[in-house]
């Protein structure tokens, strides 16, 4: 109720267009979302805005009350689409669960956006892989890409340490250079990066191709704007998965580390 009678005030005050709320997971408490749609309404409080939220968090209850509350957009943290690397995390969410949410959320009408982190130790073309199909399966709204960061108090940041030498955090960093040895060099996870973001927008604008192609009616200047630029990236994405394979060359540092560890016949 407090934050329904400020988002009221703001509304009454400043008429904003559009809130984002920072919660690194918003409605963490069970039922809190709901209850806040109710409040809204009533305070007749309602203005647009977007959250951060966990998959497992997204059922029904929340989604329909999220809607009631006026949000438009929800990021959520897929990071991977193999359960493996998932269960690797400590995530302590599911492959299925990412799928369910984007389908509740899409069929409520909200945006669904997702983070997506690259070179988690361990994870292999497979994984890779099976991430950029749960994002032509799941077709998000945006994307976010990053390298995975090891946060200090995890186990992961335990398992690397040795390795940061004086990076200790991101601003020792940016979002596609591995603070540690990866699978791969960071050129391959910044050209991994390049191709997801492109196969991501073609695909979008695939769907978009699909829409006007059954409702022509729908067509205007911007979308065949789209339409043209999109039909000029096809040959190139090619060019760039090219690329990616070329850079596929084995990390040596790591290589080397995995031979140590591997034991003696």
């Amino acid at each position: 109720e407090n934050v329904a009678q400020e988002m009221a005030w703001l509304k009454q005050q400043y008429q904003p267009d559009h809130i984002w709320f920072s919660d690194d997971i918003f409605g963490l408490k069970p039922g809190w979302v709901e209850r806040f749609g109710e409040a809204v309404q009533a305070a007749e409080a309602t203005i647009p805005f977007k959250i951060q939220a966990r998959v497992d968090l997204l059922h029904e209850e929340a989604v329909l009350g999220l809607k009631q509350a006026g949000c438009r957009t929800v990021w959520v943290g897929a990071e991977s689409g193999s359960q493996r690397i998932l269960d690797a995390m400590d995530k302590g969410t599911t492959v299925a669960q990412i799928h369910a949410a984007a389908e509740r959320l899409h069929r409520h009408g909200l945006q669904v956006c997702f983070f997506l982190q690259f070179g988690y130790p361990g994870e292999t073309d497979a994984d890779i892989e099976k991430t950029i199909k749960m994002v032509h399966d799941c077709r998000p709204d945006d994307l976010g890409i990053s390298v995975s960061y090891p946060l200090p108090g995890t186990r992961f940041y335990e398992r690397v340490k040795a390795e940061l030498g004086e990076k200790h955090n991101w601003e020792h960093s940016d979002d596609l250079d591995l603070m540690f040895r990866g699978q791969y060099q960071p050129e391959f996870y910044r050209q991994l990066h390049r191709v997801v973001h492109q196969e991501f927008r073609l695909h979008k604008t695939a769907a978009l191709f699909s829409e006007m192609w059954q409702k022509p009616s729908q067509l205007t200047l911007r979308k065949v704007r789209q339409l043209l630029a999109a039909a000029g990236r096809w040959p190139l994405l090619h060019v760039e998965r090219a690329r990616l394979q070329r850079l596929k060359r084995p990390n040596q540092a790591f290589e080397v580390e995995k031979t140590k560890d591997r034991p003696r016949t």
